[in-house]
């Protein structure tokens, strides 16, 4: 059943006066579906919501869609492309490094956060009392924990702090892998790498570097290619996550809490664990393509690893990925990718998107299952980080959105005499 407002609840959802809902009604723009003694007329939400939606009611109108009040210069979508500040991804991935994306989407060129030693102590000592079976998502809540609770400037909410908490949240992450050491960048020379797309900010000789740590703990896969990947996942707009960040900064949370926002709306199988069922999905589809298809074909939703809200036409960061993991792909094995990526596009519009692609690369390298969200999740840092940076500039406390009762409703009680 519908919900029901009052006049009072109608002229505040509307930004009106009270009186301009009288006029409406007189009008017979509105119209009550019946009076409540002791509450006067009760109207329909829908009946309001159209009436928004058809051009009237005053400043209400422009504030139904959050996202229309939320204006950002970091990353663009469309239906087939995505730019990190005006430079398009296909620009950035293989020629410039995360680090250099990172201080692309942030702004800052700094280089320091790295973990002493004593705080990986601190680290390690919190990853020997979690359960074994802890999920890689679970020990980067700890290790943001550990980052907040030893960082004596917490509280500073000055844009270099925030640049630096993130860069080290990133990377106390990145330890909680089996096997991962922190691994300072080597200078590559011009023969073995192409010309970086965008003019360097960080000097690649100094500080950690995250493709490298994490390689540590991923062999075989290349470090090179885990750094492709992290800048392909470095933003994504008004992601879910992203957004509960922005509003953790609205609400004058430190930068340390507010990643651990993000980390909880990530933590889902909407989200960033999304590459765990595309996962699952993929070795039965390497393994009997056809009969994947057929059961795909019957279906009225995409399988794991297609479809994408936005993505209508490609989405350009598992095509590049795609593109970087096809020479190491058995024939095989590319063929039942491109059988399934063609005929589910051509028959049914489902775009493979990401979470498919970083199956593969999970599988490929002979993976633990769990790696695709632990290296989603260490990407989207530097979003994160960006979108936090990018929030100091907006009023705080924005987000507070406004509840519109829609339950039942008693009488009220007849005062005692």
């Amino acid at each position: 059943m519908s919900g029901e407002l009052t006049t009072a609840q109608v002229a505040d959802y509307l930004g009106v006066k009270v009186q301009t809902v009288y006029a409406y009604v007189s009008r017979g723009v509105l119209t009550p579906t019946r009076k409540e003694p002791g509450t006067g007329s009760l109207f329909r939400l829908d009946d309001v919501q159209t009436l928004v939606s058809g051009g009237r009611g005053g400043r209400r109108a422009r504030q139904l869609a959050a996202s229309d009040d939320v204006r950002t210069t970091i990353t663009e979508i469309t239906a087939g492309t995505l730019a990190y500040r005006g430079t398009d991804i296909a620009e950035l991935a293989g020629r410039s490094t995360y680090e250099q994306v990172r201080a692309l989407l942030t702004g800052d060129s700094g280089v320091s956060g790295a973990p002493t030693a004593a705080e990986q102590e601190s680290l390690a000592a919190v990853m020997s009392v979690l359960p074994a079976q802890s999920a890689p998502l679970d020990r980067f809540k700890h290790a943001v924990l550990v980052g907040a609770t030893t960082d004596p400037g917490r509280q500073d909410r000055q844009p270099s702090a925030i640049a630096r908490a993130g860069r080290r949240a990133a990377l106390l992450m990145a330890l909680t892998l089996p096997g991962a050491t922190l691994v300072p960048p080597v200078k590559s020379t011009p023969e073995s790498t192409p010309e970086p797309t965008i003019e360097p900010t960080v000097d690649p000789t100094v500080g950690p570097s995250l493709a490298d740590t994490l390689a540590t703990a991923l062999t075989p896969c290349p470090a090179h290619l885990l750094d492709a990947t992290l800048v392909l996942l470095a933003d994504h707009d008004l992601a879910v996550s992203t957004t509960a960040v922005r509003v953790a900064i609205s609400s004058g949370a430190d930068p340390y809490s507010a990643l651990l926002a993000g980390l909880a709306a990530a933590d889902s199988p909407q989200h960033v664990a999304a590459s765990l069922q595309a996962n699952d999905w993929l070795g039965t589809a390497l393994a009997a393509p056809q009969d994947a298809l057929d059961a795909a074909l019957v279906s009225d939703r995409p399988p794991p690893g297609f479809g994408h809200l936005i993505y209508t036409e490609v989405d350009p960061r598992a095509q590049i990925l795609l593109d970087l993991l096809a020479p190491s792909v058995p024939t095989q094995q590319w063929a039942a990718v491109t059988l399934l990526e063609s005929e589910l596009l051509e028959r049914r519009g489902w775009v493979l998107n990401i979470d498919l692609a970083i199956a593969l690369l999970v599988r490929l390298h002979g993976l633990p299952r769990h790696v695709g969200p632990a290296i989603f999740a260490c990407a989207r840092t530097a979003g994160w980080t960006a979108h936090a940076l990018e929030e100091l500039a907006e009023p705080a406390m924005r987000f507070r959105l406004r509840g519109i009762y829609s339950g039942e409703r008693g009488r009220r009680s007849s005062p005692l005499h």
